[in-house]
């Protein structure tokens, strides 16, 4: 066996437990079975999509414009948003699973979607990597990046099918434009490297691409978590209940303050005064929302 696919499964395993997890207990209403089905035909979405749809279009647009024209450049960086986030709505052809997606739940679904179509993923690369003979020796160790990478795009797959659920109700057509802006910029960094903009050579645009993917992964994190469970909950998880040391309130921080590790110059919003805070007392507050199911 290829030691890519060992690699591979072992990525899938953690991805299913980690991220399987959560969904399970996640204290939203939804049909649990819906949930993983959602996940289940997500699975084969993304090689379905790449050689089905991706390919003969691209065989169609290279006849059309030439593999050469900046017009052609262009166009294949919108072959992943748009093919993979219409793939993504395929779940939604179960009336039964469209029935159940709703604002309140609607963070469940996009996770699990997410992962399903991320583990799909993560073996249609495994396999074309097999493909290169420049692999064929190279150790289990060496393939981290590819770890790395694989486990990052279950929380960004996750966060850009989420824009589409949301738009189910109101807007589809809104919610998916949505989705596909936000995938294609989260590839365009890999355009930018392969054009060498600015000159700055392959080395240089790998590190600014390797620190564009953990804010864009924090970002992503940040959004599924105020999809999940508030924009208060969020400013709870990275700063914990606060405690003013003139009044004594406690309160939800702000985001504007000046932080000193477990201390922050904040305002209180009982008394009005600027001054150093710290974690309040009763952390059983800070400790984010329940997620049991």
């Amino acid at each position: 066996m290829h030691s890519i696919h060992i690699t591979a499964a072992l990525t899938s395993l953690i991805a299913a437990v980690v991220f399987g997890l959560v969904i399970h207990r996640m204290k939203m209403q939804a049909n649990e079975r819906l949930v993983w089905l959602a996940a289940l035909i997500a699975l084969p979405l993304q090689p379905l999509a790449f050689y089905f749809v991706r390919v003969p279009l691209d065989h169609w647009l290279v006849s059309h414009v030439g593999a050469g024209s900046r017009a052609y450049a262009w166009l294949v960086t919108l072959y992943a948003p748009l093919t993979e986030e219409a793939a993504k709505l395929v779940p939604l052809l179960v009336p039964a699973i469209l029935r159940d997606i709703r604002r309140e739940n609607v963070a469940r679904f996009a996770l699990a979607i997410g992962l399903g179509f991320a583990i799909g993923e993560m073996w249609f690369i495994a396999d074309r990597i097999a493909r290169v003979p420049q692999f064929a020796g190279v150790p289990i160790f060496q393939f981290g990046g590819y770890m790395n990478e694989r486990l990052m795009t279950c929380m960004f797959h996750s966060a850009f099918v989420s824009l589409s659920l949301l738009g189910l109700r109101r807007n589809l057509a809104l919610g998916f434009a949505g989705a596909v802006a936000l995938h294609w910029l989260g590839n365009f960094p890999i355009s930018l490297m392969n054009w060498n903009v600015g000159g700055f050579g392959k080395a240089n645009w790998s590190i600014i691409i390797q620190l564009f993917l953990v804010f864009y992964l924090v970002g992503a994190m940040a959004w599924l978590w105020r999809l999940a469970f508030g924009f208060g909950s969020l400013k709870r998880m990275l700063y914990g209940r606060r405690q003013c040391p003139a009044c004594g309130s406690e309160y939800d921080p702000s985001f504007f303050a000046v932080n000193a590790g477990t201390k922050r110059y904040e305002r209180c919003p009982h008394c009005k005064r600027w001054q150093w805070t710290t974690p309040a007392v009763n952390e059983s507050t800070a400790s984010g929302p329940d997620v049991r199911q």
